[in-house]
């Protein structure tokens, strides 16, 4: 007797199938011989309904257990969506308190929630990785005779040690499991992944090198070696490895894509735009079309940009990068509204970007002034000389074509920066006074002449003078927000510097993380961890120090005290990494971010007067 449900064959004296437990249904069976007659097909009938009211009976009592079990999961997704609100109402009130009390701000509180919810997000998804790996690594230690039970115990003190927070501790585990096990390349493959997720990149190279070395060319291994590589600056070795990923597996995504991002860095569009497009054959990605757009920008195709840009937006509505870029690639192509709406939509992403803040007030005024010819060949003179390296001469440049073009704020405040980043005094001082003797609204350059200004005369040494008119644009009512942002974080500075009061410095460099927008949140943090720092406060020190540098600040001096902070605090061997980073570091500070932010302003102001149509309404305000 074969089973309706199952196919499965039975006995045919058997009531249930033996293998899915349905009941059986004899649907035939009856003697040739046996007469059939009218009282035999109501019986037949009769057990056909009453086998079919039991299957139905079942489905019901089935359907019913899950509309409970769904019910169930629904009233626990609330009761955790409650306890989450709760949470954060909680969270928001204790906040808003301690600012009340002097105690924190708003702002210090979202960071350091922030800082704490990445580290336990990380130790999580580290724990979970170490749970796919640590059967094989056992394996491996025992077939090779190093599974000893110091090595057992080690692994098990791991897994517990990555729930916690101690990434010290962490290190130090996984450094004594490799010396005991030093040719288990699954080890070392979980290594390269935790050091990867931790931004630990040097570590990470050496272990998937010595993936590679122990299990040859594994095209995993490869492609995060590739990564690595690239993120490293070494472009060769990470070309390498992305190339033997994709002879390895030639129609997987991820060769391809990586190949391509690297190209992307290294400046060579035409070979990123082959490697992108074979990418996006195999899986179309929001980041693939985003990386392809940004290089048919850079090759002046702006039509295929647009398209690239825009299906990345479709597939990731919220993708700033794209969206801002889309904006650009609208913009070289004259469509100044669509352009408008791009920039509009990202700006309502995140209010708090300055990028994205200036491009809408640029787009929403009146349209700049083009430069005259001589001016503007000195400026792309300048800006070369900058891109190669020879900021000197980019000053000379600048300050030539401002005799020839006086009065443009755009290159005062270039040259204010660019003097100010260079140690050059007194030519940043005249250049910042004309700016604010001028007062151009609703842009970043009554802000960078602030910058220019006070940081010239910090590094000159006067401080007090730096204070009394830090102190004086502090309490400007005309100033616009960024400039007062700015203003206050360089008098909390110079308040810390000349170490008289440095209660008021502390109040002052939290105003100035409430004001200032997203880019430049890390400067007064530092200010913050350097305060905490001269009162001897290590651990909040390392704190407001690490977030500073998570935002952004990787400046040698934020480094160095980073170092000082980790070394008070005990932890020799992260002192000693962030002094390796500082000294590695790029030279920097704030006079040169805002710089290349107004390059950058620079750039949309060179599309725009060359397309010379305003965009619509809207207006935020008027650039002078």
């Amino acid at each position: 007797m074969f089973c309706q449900s199952c196919g499965a064959v039975n006995p045919s004296e058997q009531e249930a199938c033996h293998r899915c437990g349905n009941k059986l249904l004899v649907v035939s069976g009856v003697a040739e011989s046996t007469e059939t007659n009218e009282e035999f097909f109501i019986q037949a009938q009769e057990d056909l309904e009453e086998h079919l009211l039991e299957r139905i009976s079942t489905l019901e009592d089935g359907v019913r257990r899950l509309s409970q079990a769904l019910a169930s999961s629904g009233q626990h997704m609330a009761q955790l969506e409650h306890n989450l609100t709760v949470a954060h109402a909680g969270i928001q009130s204790l906040g808003g308190l301690l600012e009340a009390q002097g105690v924190v701000t708003r702002a210090e509180v979202v960071d350091g929630w922030e800082s704490v919810a990445d580290r336990e997000l990380m130790s999580r998804d580290l724990s979970r990785r170490f749970k796919a790996h640590v059967e094989r690594i056992l394996s491996q230690a025992s077939h090779s005779g190093q599974a000893t039970d110091e090595f057992r115990d080690k692994l098990r003190a791991l897994e517990f040690a990555l729930v916690g927070s101690d990434t010290e501790i962490v290190r130090e585990m996984l450094t004594d499991l490799a010396a005991m096990a030093p040719d288990s390349d699954e080890l070392w493959s979980f290594i390269g992944e935790a050091s990867f997720h931790s931004n630990e990149l040097e570590t990470a190279r050496i272990a998937f090198r010595k993936v590679v070395e122990l299990r040859g060319p594994q095209f995993e291994a490869l492609v995060y070696l590739g990564a690595v590589a690239s993120d490293l600056g070494q472009w060769d070795e990470a070309e390498e490895a992305l190339t033997r990923a994709r002879e390895m597996a030639p129609d997987a995504f991820l060769p391809h894509f990586t190949l391509g991002a690297l190209k992307v860095v290294c400046g060579e569009h035409r070979d990123a735009v082959t490697h992108l497009e074979r990418s996006l054959s195999l899986e179309e990605a929001p980041q693939s079309l985003y990386l392809l757009g940004l290089s048919r920008l850079e090759l002046g195709q702006s039509g295929r940009a647009v398209k690239a840009l825009r299906r990345a937006t479709e597939l990731a509505p919220e993708f700033e990068d794209a969206l801002y870029h889309l904006g650009i690639a609208y913009l070289r192509r004259g469509w100044t509204n669509k352009a408008m709406d791009a920039f509009q939509r990202v700006l309502r992403l995140d209010p708090q970007r300055l990028q994205y803040q200036e491009t809408v007030r640029l787009l929403s005024g009146t349209p700049p002034n083009d430069l005259p010819d001589d001016s503007a060949d000195l400026v792309r003179q300048a800006e070369t000389a900058l891109e190669e390296g020879n900021p000197e001469d980019a000053f000379d440049l600048y300050a030539k074509a401002l005799d020839s073009a006086p009065g443009q704020p755009e290159l005062q405040a270039t040259a204010a920066l660019l003097a100010s980043a260079l140690g050059r005094i007194r030519e940043a001082i005249v250049y910042a006074h004309r700016i604010l003797q001028e007062r151009p609204q609703d842009s970043p350059y009554q802000a960078a002449a602030v910058v220019a200004l006070l940081e010239s005369l910090r590094h000159a040494g006067r401080l007090r003078a730096a204070r009394r008119i830090a102190t004086r644009l502090y309490q400007d009512e005309d100033i616009d927000e960024l400039a007062r942002a700015m203003a206050t974080y360089e008098l909390a500075v110079t308040e810390s510097e000349l170490g008289d009061n440095l209660a008021a410095a502390r109040d002052l460099a939290r105003d100035a993380l409430e004001i200032a927008p997203r880019e430049l949140r890390h400067y007064p943090l530092a200010v913050l961890g350097s305060i905490a720092l001269k009162r001897g406060r290590y651990r909040e020190a390392m704190q407001y120090l690490e977030q500073a540098s998570r935002a952004g600040g990787a400046e040698p001096p934020l480094l160095r005290q980073l170092a000082l902070a980790r070394l008070g605090t005990g932890d020799g061997p992260g002192a000693e990494e962030a002094l390796r980073e500082a000294n590695g570091g790029p030279d920097g500070g704030i006079d040169q971010e805002l710089l290349d932010h107004v390059r950058r302003l620079g750039g949309l102001i060179g599309d725009l007067t060359r397309n010379h149509r305003p965009a619509r309404n809207n207006r935020v305000g008027k650039r002078s």
